[in-house]
């Protein structure tokens, strides 16, 4: 995914006035709505406060990505802030955070949201990466270094999933972070598909190219999920599973975290589950 196709230049505020939590919330919730991203401001602000409330959505590493579902919304937008000094976001290694990654998206763009934030998390993972966005001079210099970054990152995925597919039918069972993005991919692609107007050769193309990669018992259960209880893959935010919206054990989540050698699914509603 190149996330800069979600965040617009004049979304990105390379000095963030807020000093504290809340103010950051509002002030690129606000953002947003000036820039037409969204039609209602306040029920928005709200939907990110209460998420927030349930847990920080510091990730670490400076980065804090609050977040909401709005209905009314067409699609997926995110407003961008930096503060250079830090403020205290309770992240969950208890640093500051520099970067703050507000993203407002559509109930239906669930998939595309767990696809983004994982983007986001993977790109400033990397310190030379989280600092060149930190040096850039103004928003627009922020939003060109976003887009090469994820542009590069989107072919890695590309080349790694290309080798997986070589890989020998024994070994892919254990690979669950690989799993993973086949089913992320493979969720957007059909939710694509529901809704395209155009290009649905092409989309059902790359639909059958990742059903292809992906192990049959996980297909298969896939597959199940989607008829029945879609979507099949689904985050977990704030130990509470979004498919079920049931509360699961705070060391199993912690579990499902650590281990991205195994696939996971909710032990309520047996969904594949992403903690984020």
């Amino acid at each position: 995914m190149v996330i800069t196709k979600f965040i617009n230049k004049s979304c990105v505020v390379p000095e963030l006035s807020a000093k504290t939590k809340p103010d950051a919330i509002k002030e690129l919730t606000q953002l947003l709505f000036e820039k037409k991203k969204m039609k209602n401001y306040e029920p928005a602000l709200d939907q990110v406060i209460a998420r927030e409330s349930t847990e920080s959505t510091g990730i670490g590493n400076g980065i804090a990505v609050p977040h909401a579902r709005v209905p009314g919304m067409k699609t997926l937008a995110c407003a961008v802030g930096r503060i250079n000094d830090g403020i205290d976001f309770l992240a969950v290694d208890r640093n500051p955070v520099n970067l703050i990654f507000l993203i407002c998206y559509p109930p239906s763009d669930q998939t595309t949201y767990l696809n983004f934030v994982a983007t986001i998390a993977n790109l400033m993972s990397d310190k030379d990466q989280f600092k060149a966005l930190l040096k850039a001079d103004d928003n627009e210099a922020m939003h060109k270094v976003l887009e090469e970054l994820s542009e590069s990152y989107d072919q890695k995925q590309e080349d790694s999933i290309k080798a997986y597919k070589n890989e020998p039918e024994l070994d892919k069972i254990s690979h669950g972070h690989a799993d993973l993005i086949l089913l992320a991919r493979l969720q957007l692609h059909e939710e694509m598909l529901a809704t395209a107007k155009s290009g649905k050769n092409r989309i059902k193309d790359r639909i059958a190219g990742i059903r292809a990669m992906l192990d049959p018992r996980i297909l298969k259960h896939f597959d199940k999920l989607s008829k029945g209880r879609a979507p099949a893959l689904v985050p977990v935010e704030g130990d509470t599973c979004q498919g079920c919206f049931m509360r699961l054990p705070s060391k199993f989540v912690q579990q499902v975290r650590n281990d991205n050698m195994r696939l996971h699914t909710c032990v309520n509603c047996s969904r594949y589950i992403y903690v984020v």
